[in-house]
């Protein structure tokens, strides 16, 4: 891997995580403004329209996306024909998805507001899913910037003008209209940045989508079992415990998945690289990028575990204290998902993601025998439990699966650094209390100083790696500085 592929992903790493960060505080500002104005009625109305379309419309591409991702990386002239024939295709798929929506809400003892914020915010999450294939395009050509572009303003405009409409008086309808509009606004912005990429398009050829769904099936398959296994605790939890308990579940849940893009970014921006590359090349990135993946969310995890109370009593008050093992469970599957979707990553671009596919299946059965064996007396805190589990032997098998197709991975180089450093950081939350922002700062601190120092001093080619990706100046000065110590030494 050259010096300037290794500059290429991280920066494609950090633009996209920036994106996402713009993105989140957005659509959380838009969220909560509409909670306040809506009250739990119509609160509770936009988000089941918002669910039940997401949810259905999460098959209509079917593994397409990183069909596409992983093609165009490997040959950019088919990128005009993959747009055209997956967007197309997934806008035939998304139109009857839409409709069967339509057909379940008013089936269904609903609400006007909520049949018709299933309509009009259907149109939006449609397009949406239609957008991630132009996101694709722009992954493939390592332009996640593009991407980042593209949904930091289609959130921003739908925040800034939805908390205008609720202001002013408008309801679960006018905001459905205001997020549709949103998701053509950042359609259009990708649409503008593709056509510098791809230029004129072809026209869509149906006769060739059969081939495509074919080949994306075991992409799909791997993609659905992902997210029957990230809904299945708190869906069994839901219909055994009640919804005390999935409230002290959620609660702890979103904490961590708020955190779960950072494991996107890295793996998206090492999607084409490691797509195209021959095979006898390819070890050395994967030891490099799974240290990348561990280094970053070993310590997200530790925080979450380490200052759980902390946390839980500033975000949610004394009356989720319950909820504190949940997050002490799940913080560590940050890093487990991490793990994942790496490998993952790495096996869809290896062409085999049936490998992926049926481990996650195996993953699935255990998870459900486990949350009906531990929810009923343990409740979330079982459900959690459960789910670390899950999360341990998907991310761990995942990991060595992949890395049968790389060749001789020396794992030792990708985990000792993060896991010497881990240890430093739970030693220091437990033997130096105090309040919680200081006490998380000290202790990331001592993890970045045990971390960096460990790979200088274990892994020193690594570390140099490492070092290279950071600004030009301050990489420039440590690199100079770590001279003077060699020479000195």
């Amino acid at each position: 891997m050259s010096t300037g592929t290794q500059q290429r992903i991280a920066r494609n790493a950090l633009v996209r995580s920036a994106g996402e960060i713009v993105a989140k505080v957005a659509s959380l500002l838009f969220f909560v403004t509409m909670a306040r104005q809506l009250g739990r009625e119509g609160f509770g109305a936009f988000m089941f329209a918002l669910g039940l379309t997401t949810a259905l419309l999460v098959g209509a591409g079917f593994g397409t996306d990183e069909l596409t991702s992983r093609e165009v990386a490997r040959d950019h002239s088919r990128a005009g024909r993959y747009l055209s024939d997956v967007a197309a295709l997934k806008t035939a798929s998304a139109v009857v998805l839409l409709g069967l929506a339509i057909v379940i809400v008013n089936l269904g003892d609903f609400t006007h507001d909520a049949r018709m914020a299933v309509v009009i915010l259907g149109v939006g999450v449609a397009i949406e899913a239609i957008a991630r294939t132009w996101y694709m395009i722009f992954q493939a050509n390592e332009r996640l910037d593009l991407i980042s572009l593209s949904i930091v303003i289609q959130r921003t405009l739908t925040a800034l003008v939805g908390i205008l409409v609720l202001k002013l008086g408008g309801g679960v309808i006018a905001s459905s209209f205001v997020y549709s509009v949103g998701a053509v606004a950042g359609l259009t912005v990708s649409e503008v940045s593709v056509r510098r990429l791809v230029g004129r398009r072809p026209r869509p050829q149906p006769r060739s989508w059969p081939r495509l769904l074919k080949t994306a099936f075991p992409i799909g398959v791997a993609f659905l079992l992902f997210v029957l296994l990230m809904r299945l605790d708190v869906t069994i939890l839901s219909f055994i415990a009640g919804e005390q308990e999935v409230g002290l579940y959620a609660a702890a849940y979103r904490l961590v998945e708020s955190t779960q893009f950072v494991a996107w970014a890295i793996a998206a921006a090492m999607m084409p690289w490691l797509a195209r590359t021959a095979a006898g090349g390819l070890t050395r990135g994967y030891e490099l990028g799974l240290a990348a993946m561990n280094g970053v969310l070993l310590p997200i995890s530790l925080v979450f575990t380490l200052f759980a109370s902390g946390l839980i009593g500033l975000l949610y008050g004394s009356a989720f204290k319950p909820a504190v093992l949940p997050l002490q469970l799940l913080g560590l599957t940050s890093a487990l998902y991490g793990m994942q979707s790496f490998a993952s990553m790495t096996l869809i671009a290896r062409d085999s993601p049936t490998t992926f596919a049926k481990l996650v299946g195996v993953v699935v059965v255990f998870n459900l025998a486990g949350n009906l064996v531990f929810i009923p007396p343990y409740g979330a805190d079982g459900a959690a439990a459960v789910s670390l589990a899950s999360a341990a032997v998907l991310g761990v098998v995942s990991v060595w699966m992949a890395a049968r197709h790389v060749g001789h991975v020396r794992f030792w180089r990708s985990f000792a650094a993060p896991v010497v450093a881990s240890a430093a950081m739970t030693a220091t939350a437990l033997l130096v209390p105090g309040p919680l922002v200081p006490a998380v700062a000290l202790a990331v601190v001592v993890y970045l100083v045990v971390v960096v120092t460990v790979e200088r001093l274990l892994f020193r080619d690594d570390f140099d790696v490492f070092l290279g990706l950071l600004p030009s100046r301050f990489s420039a000065w440590s690199a100079s500085r770590s001279r003077s110590g060699r020479r000195s030494a």
